[in-house]
């Protein structure tokens, strides 16, 4: 049996110093796999497989990128592969298969898939024709006070608001610089909606234009249509907007 990168490999290396040799020892903990070995989901009992769906929206183009994996019996689970009726959808649109980097199959949105209310419905059929719908909401993260100006190598802080949509579990704060080189940061706490950038960090980007970004980060269970259920990481990336950075 075969499996993926997600396993964990330990090396222990031992240095013996009267024969300077070096051993190495892999030790591979198979109860942390996760199967890369694909069967077929109409073969399975529809309410033993477990849905892993992710879903990324960008703000400033309304679309977003789905995908998804079907696992029997568990998170590490056999992958499964969708068979007639089967099928799963984002906001309509077919969710084409794919393989997993290293084996496995999995299903994903071969194009961004447009989002003209800020929502994205997912739709999943599986092989007895249930139909389970999961509904994902965009909030609205703004920038309170945008800097016009940010002094590389010193310390400042960006409030923001958050309203509307799936709660966010954190919020994460993007600096690019015109190198396309960055830094995240992200917020103290979800109660008090701030950004504090600590000003040695930001000495390694480049002067000149860049941008700023709020993303929001939310991992929560699926509807328990079925005995396993699943979880869905949903991420919002809400609108960067531009300032001058110079050196201090």
């Amino acid at each position: 049996m075969n499996y993926s990168h997600e396993c964990l490999n330990s090396i222990i290396i031992t240095m013996s110093k009267k024969l300077q040799f070096i051993f190495l020892l892999p030790v591979i903990i198979i109860a942390s796999c996760k199967s890369n070995e694909t069967g077929n989901a109409k073969d399975v009992a529809q309410d033993q497989i477990y849905r892993t769906y992710e879903v990324n929206y960008l703000e400033e183009t309304q679309v977003a990128n789905v995908s998804a994996v079907f696992r029997f019996a568990g998170e590490n689970g056999t992958t499964l592969r969708l068979n007639s009726p089967g099928k799963i959808t984002a906001n309509g649109v077919e969710l084409v298969e794919g393989t997993l980097l290293f084996g496995g199959a999995y299903y994903y949105s071969s194009s961004a898939v447009a989002c003209t209310d800020n929502k994205v419905t997912v739709s999943y059929t599986d092989s007895k024709e249930a139909v389970l719908t999961e509904i994902f909401e965009a909030g609205k993260a703004t920038i309170e006070t945008k800097p016009d100006t940010i002094y590389l190598g010193k310390s400042f802080s960006v409030p923001f608001s958050f309203s509307g949509g799936d709660n966010a579990d954190n919020f994460e704060f993007v600096l690019r610089d015109k190198d396309l080189r960055s830094l995240s940061f992200y917020a103290s706490s979800k109660t008090e909606k701030l950004f504090d950038i600590p000003g040695p960090a930001t000495d390694t980007l480049t002067q000149g234009l860049m941008t700023l970004q709020i993303i929001s980060h939310k991992r929560k269970d699926l509807d328990n249509h079925s005995t396993l259920g699943g979880i869905v990481d949903f991420s919002c990336y809400y609108k960067p907007v531009e300032v001058v950075a110079v050196k201090k």
